[in-house]
């Protein structure tokens, strides 16, 4: 299949190849159509919309991964006998490699201390984002044994902290958090009246920090969220267990990254769902990532070509493009057209922006799942 009838392929799945965005009104008065660069946004800034043609830029991702390493980690998890752990650290060896020269990896593993009850978090991550860190992480992995508590708000609290200190504009940063339970660990809960973080107890005890802490980490995850700093979730067990689903799911929405359907985490209840969940996950951190340095205004458009073609807005991910931070201006690539654009003959990568319906000449139509008002067009491969 030629590259050009493959990109056309990819084209007629889907109709939607203009999307208008989120509102950018200080530089609308702006006009052009030269490919350039609108310019990075501010550490906490939208990036702003310019009309115009531009040169997407691959994102250099940053992700520390946040690994739950307490004692029900080590139960058994695949049919060898091999542990939840084991299981994780095997995966994450098999998904990484293959970025490891290009994107920035750091890690936190959670707790510290070797007591059945440690609720203990490092001060600082284990592994600070640097590429070339895949192999280090999985030896602090291997010489790792789970034991202690679930101190998920501030193993989170310790991650975001590293990871804020990276300029959003040129970096894709994320949290990737690995967990199989509820969290707990805060001392400050009222243990004669909160819920227990183990589903199978009803009363907690003398011990507070056995109360579920859902609230303080989903806050903590949003807050987060909110400073451009989105949490992806994989919840860890067995089959038919849902004890946790709705604080998986609570997390996962706080973190901006959720999934769509349910559950809203990305589940692992095997070996294979932690790789595809993984891989998944990768891929919209990665290779599949661009930065685009204008984002149009809530009644302009975009629309995105791949060596000349146009490429469909898909809002779930499976193929096409769409908006993993629209207001940072990071787009991911999915599915099929993914493997294409990293072909060296894929063509140039870019973005048409209108910041009103005058400068794209586009009807307004339905809404995007990205949650703002989009214009539909039927577009040819040539954007037409």
């Amino acid at each position: 299949m030629s590259r050009a009838f493959a990109f056309s392929a990819v084209a007629a799945i889907a109709m939607i190849a203009s999307v208008s965005c989120g509102a950018r009104s200080e530089l609308d008065d702006l006009r052009g159509s030269e490919i350039g660069d609108a310019g990075d946004a501010g550490p906490d800034a939208s990036v702003p919309c310019i009309p115009g043609t531009f040169a997407l830029k691959k994102a250099e991702p940053s992700v520390m991964f946040v690994l739950d390493a307490s004692g029900s980690m080590a139960d058994a998890f695949s049919p060898d006998g091999s542990t939840r752990w084991q299981v994780l650290t095997k995966s994450l060896g098999s998904v990484l490699p293959s970025v490891d020269s290009s994107m920035e990896i750091g890690g936190l593993i959670f707790p510290t201390g070797h007591s059945n009850r440690t609720c203990a978090v490092p001060a600082s991550a284990d592994l600070a984002p640097a590429t070339g860190n895949v192999s280090a992480l999985i030896d602090r992995m291997q010489g790792t044994d789970p034991l202690g508590g679930t101190p998920t708000a501030d193993a989170i609290s310790t991650a975001a902290t590293q990871l804020l200190g990276i300029r959003a504009a040129s970096t894709a940063r994320a949290i990737v958090l690995a967990t199989d339970g509820g969290p707990n660990c805060n001392a400050e809960l009222d243990k004669t009246t909160c819920t227990c973080a183990d589903p199978a107890q009803t009363q907690c005890g003398s011990d507070a920090e056995l109360c579920l802490d859902d609230a303080r980490t989903v806050q903590r995850i949003s807050d987060n969220a909110s400073a451009g700093l989105p949490t992806y979730v994989i919840g860890i067990h067995d089959p038919g267990d849902t004890q946790n689903d709705s604080v998986l799911d609570a997390m996962a929405d706080a973190g901006g990254r959720a999934r769509s359907g349910s559950p809203h985490y990305y589940p692992a209840t095997s070996e294979t769902d932690l790789d595809d969940a993984l891989v998944s996950i990768r891929d919209q951190l990665g290779s599949c990532t661009y930065l685009t340095s204008s984002v149009p205004s809530a009644s302009g458009t975009i629309t995105v070509t791949v060596g000349g073609f146009t490429i469909p807005y898909d809002s779930t991910g499976k193929n096409g493009w769409r908006w993993a931070d629209e207001s940072n201006g990071e787009i991911v690539f999915g599915g099929f057209t993914c493997g294409e654009i990293a072909s060296p003959d894929a063509g140039a990568i870019e973005a048409d922006v209108s910041c009103s319906p005058d400068d794209g000449g586009t009807d307004a139509g339905t809404k995007s799942d990205a949650g703002v008002d989009a214009a539909i067009v039927e577009a040819g491969p040539d954007g037409s």
